[in-house]
């Protein structure tokens, strides 16, 4: 077996406690005393329900990594911070060269790759540069009066969601960031508390630390979402329920970062979140080796990247801020932001029109980025010290659209994530025109609230696997059982693609499409006797 040794570093802080980390790779998940029969012993009851309802099946990739190969890395001298299923290895401190490379001598290790090197630290992740809020008249139209909210809200239409009882009750939100400093006593989030909807929290930077004392930056990100003080500020899911999950390491900018989002975000699928706002980005690191660059940003090649793909297909609605560098030399979309399978948020000012400092697009791929955008300019907030105030960035504008992802999603709860985040795009402001600086545009959530344009992928049975696929798919159509059915595929654009007739052996059919398909939504017909249902698969 081939394996590769990927530059392994060696690095003693000054105290000599921290320790260079390794992503190390396994070779497989043979002998695993997990099996996809049994997903309860892996999965939490609500992320098996999520998959069920949209059709997703639990895989070799869901099993849990492989105990007797971190327990053999373990006998070598490394300590295991965490494993990551999805990328079949663990992550792991490792206080020599010598023992690094007894561990990529072992039979089941692939590669063993640095990701942090303890004496390079870059200048701690700045706080909010937060801003005198506005203030709105009192208005009894409405459910809500918002506050200094209001126009990031109205925006959107998000209060007409709101005032037929869309809240995001039910649905569960993963916030991934860098801290969420006094999250514990804020009064935006009594509401939160007092109601348990703040379901828990973790750490992957530093398990023993008090996420409540960390950064700021995840709380004010949350206080756009979560926050519930009616005339003073109203976030845009004021009843979804949350968990706190930090990642990001404020005092460094390294790779482990981008493996930290992996965790959460594996966690995030496991304890069955609905939804994932993250407002971090990569591009950069205090590691020059380290760095990404623009041909990076393809949808499939960097770390946390990799890992928001996978949480698409596991059906979480994944919402990623663009990034703040439209001003600066850098201009585009940071990672996780280029992934295929997310909603990439843009930022513009109260009018819509584009803020400054917005990441553009496109990815490196071709494809439109960012996807949607919203409020990032003097956006309401609640501070650490108490005060509402405004801020700038993408950091706000994704979470001021994950909350309303969340309202729409508890009104149309039978349709999938990706099936959300097309009818998100399809009801926005550019839709007919995309561009790189907004995307498709502004969301119109009243509009997509009553849409009747995506078809409920169960009504008549019709589901599609994989999804997202490659190249070929395969239909299951148990209610069409060995009938001759015609199968369209049809692009985004209208444009028919696929137009065959074919049975349905034993409710199945199988199609090899295009390998040439760019990477998008296609909406696939099937139609039998008096019969027309779709779905929508996503290309990767």
């Amino acid at each position: 077996m081939k394996r590769i040794l990927l530059a392994i570093l060696m690095a003693v802080s000054l105290n000599g406690t921290s320790q260079s980390k390794y992503f190390i790779a396994f070779a497989d998940k043979n002998n695993s005393s997990y099996t996809t029969e049994n997903p309860t012993d892996f999965l939490s009851p609500y992320a098996i329900a999520r998959r069920e309802r949209q059709g997703i099946p639990v895989t070799t990739e869901d099993l849990p990594v492989n105990k007797t190969y971190i327990d053999a890395v373990t006998a070598q001298g490394a300590t295991v911070k965490y494993a990551l299923r999805w990328f079949n290895g663990v992550v792991a401190e490792i206080p020599s060269t010598t023992i690094a490379s007894s561990i990529l001598g072992l039979d089941f290790v692939v590669s063993v790759t640095a990701i942090y090197e303890p004496s390079k630290q870059g200048a701690p992740l700045d706080d909010f540069d937060i801003s005198p809020a506005y203030h709105s008249k009192s208005t009894n139209a409405d459910r809500y009066n918002y506050g200094s909210a209001a126009q990031q809200i109205k925006m959107l239409n998000g209060h007409i969601l709101h005032n037929n009882g869309f809240t995001g009750k039910g649905i569960t939100i993963a916030v991934l960031d860098a801290g969420f400093r006094n999250v514990n006593t804020l009064s935006a989030f009594d509401s939160l508390r007092n109601s348990q909807r703040l379901v828990g929290t973790k750490d992957f930077v530093n398990p023993a630390a008090n996420i409540y004392l960390q950064h700021s930056h995840g709380t004010i990100v949350l206080s756009t979402m979560a926050g519930l003080m009616p005339n003073i500020l109203v976030g845009t899911a004021p009843h979804a329920n949350y968990w706190l999950i930090r990642t990001e390491d404020t005092n460094s900018e390294q790779l482990v970062e981008e493996y930290n989002w992996a965790a959460g975000a594996e966690f995030a699928d496991s304890i069955g979140a609905d939804i994932i706002n993250s407002s971090l980005g990569y591009t950069t690191f205090d590691v020059a080796s380290q760095n990404h660059t623009y041909s990076q940003l393809d949808g499939k090649t960097t770390p946390a990247t990799r890992a928001a793909n996978i949480a698409a297909k596991k059906g979480m609605v994944v919402v990623i801020s663009a990034g703040n560098d439209g001003d600066s030399p850098w201009r585009y979309i940071s990672a996780p932001a280029d992934a295929k399978g997310v909603l990439t948020i843009g930022a513009t000012t109260s009018t819509g029109a584009l803020a400054n400092f917005s990441s553009v697009g496109p990815s490196a791929d071709g494809r439109v980025k960012p996807d949607v955008s919203a409020m990032g300019y003097y956006t309401a907030v609640q501070n650490t010290d108490g005060s509402i105030g405004t801020a700038n960035g993408t950091s706000l504008s994704a979470p001021v659209i994950s909350g309303m992802v969340a309202c729409l999603w508890q009104a149309h709860r039978e349709y999938t994530a990706m099936e959300i985040v097309d009818l998100i795009k399809a009801n926005a402001s550019l839709s007919q025109s995309p561009n790189n600086n907004l995307g498709y545009g502004i969301p119109n959530f009243a509009s997509a609230l009553s849409t009747n344009n995506v078809t409920n992928l169960n009504k008549e049975g019709l589901t599609v696997y994989p999804n997202p696929f490659e190249s070929t798919i395969t239909l299951s159509l148990p209610s069409a059982s060995n009938n001759l059915v015609n199968v369209t595929v049809v692009a985004s654009n209208g444009q028919s693609l696929v137009n065959k007739w074919v049975y349905a052996n034993n409710g199945k059919v199988e199609l090899n499409l295009p390998r040439k398909l760019v990477s998008g939504l296609y909406l696939i017909n099937v139609t039998y006797g008096n019969t027309k249902i779709s779905t929508k698969a996503l290309k990767l």
